[in-house]
């Protein structure tokens, strides 16, 4: 049986104690592509984020496009990217660009006081639905895309937000292990927001809150653990669906985190509006709090970050018999993960 431990990690303390010198993790390296909130050049990629140990360093940084605005980012499914564009436009929109940074199209939210922040999408389905939501006093603040060939087509339609102790909703994620979607409400900053599932139906959203008093602004599903990553202000918290209890944590003085991508292997990446970028290796734990962590400044102002597995991600194409085995043994291991962790 794993213990379950919580582990709080400032920025003086990389390494963590419970993670000894002797288990030091192999290198990661990924791609990230990102937003930030100020003027000018707001869509960006760098190349070659690698995490040793402690140490992240970063490979070329490239400007991708400027758009109305930029908050929320992820892959459609038909390869583009899908870019919340805040509240620049009266209604806000969001913008769908090619990965050179060409302009696809922009699809406005139906209600002028609707804003477009955070993104969810349902599936990698081409006729999947797309979410995003405003950041606070927007009143019906979720607003739904159904998409047509994996692209944006057509109005967005707006849902009624119900139920739980506030209806302030600031991101949501599906976990597709248990079918259900969870919703989070911190403000930005803030570490006191509530969390819980959330029902579809039709044009209404009821929610059910599980815990009040969490870091839960950004919401990310973790392919690796099975679990919610769950993050606001200084914490990093990872939500256990069949425990419905936070399992381990990571705390870093002086930043504001607002994004996260995990990439299904032990690896996780979080973007803190202060411009700096953690990076967190838990592979031979499987918990956040346990692992090495290495911070660093990527950009001014940055915002959020497009997932690296999973829903939203960015696909790999790979021979059908490789797809076949990778498919089953990703199963088998993280079967034998969740219960391990019971």
């Amino acid at each position: 049986m794993r213990p379950r431990k919580t582990l709080l990690c400032g920025t003086a303390l990389l390494a963590c104690s419970l993670y000894g010198a002797g288990a030091q993790a192999d290198p990661v390296t990924v791609q990230l592509f990102y937003t930030t909130f100020a003027g000018g050049v707001n869509v960006d990629n760098v190349a070659n984020v690698t995490l040793s140990g402690s140490t992240l360093t970063f490979g070329t940084k490239t400007a991708i496009a400027t758009t109305a605005g930029a908050d929320g980012i992820l892959f459609l499914p038909d390869g583009n990217l899908a870019i919340a564009g805040q509240n620049i436009n009266n209604p806000a929109q969001v913008h769908e660009i090619t990965t050179g940074g060409a302009a696809v199209t922009s699809i406005s939210t139906t209600a002028a006081s609707n804003g477009s922040y955070h993104l969810a999408l349902s599936s990698n389905s081409p006729t999947a639905t797309l979410y995003t939501m405003c950041n606070g006093g927007c009143g019906a603040n979720l607003t739904r895309f159904t998409l047509a060939g994996g692209g944006l087509s057509g109005a967005g339609t707006d849902i009624t937000v119900t139920g739980g102790t506030s209806q302030d909703v600031r991101g949501i994620i599906f976990d597709p292990v248990n079918g259900k979607w969870y919703y989070g409400t911190a403000g930005d900053g803030s570490i006191s927001g509530t969390f819980g599932t959330v029902a579809f139906s039709g044009t209404n959203a009821a929610l059910t809150q599980l815990l009040s008093g969490v870091a839960a602004h950004g919401l990310t599903f973790d392919p690796f653990t099975n679990d919610i990553i769950i993050n606001s202000g200084t914490e990093i918290e990872q939500f256990d669906p069949t425990t419905g209890t936070i399992v381990s944590m990571v705390t870093v003085a002086g930043e504001q985190w607002d994004q996260c991508a995990a990439d299904g292997k032990g690896h996780l990446f979080c973007a803190s509006n202060t411009g700096d970028l953690i990076g967190l290796d838990y592979d031979a734990t499987a918990l956040i709090g346990t692992g090495t962590h290495g911070v660093a400044f990527l950009a001014s102002a940055l915002d959020d970050i497009a997932p690296l597995s999973g829903t939203g991600a960015q696909s790999t194409p790979e021979p059908a018999s490789l797809a076949l085995l990778a498919t089953g043994l990703l199963g088998f291991g993280l079967a034998r993960r969740r219960r391990n962790r019971v």
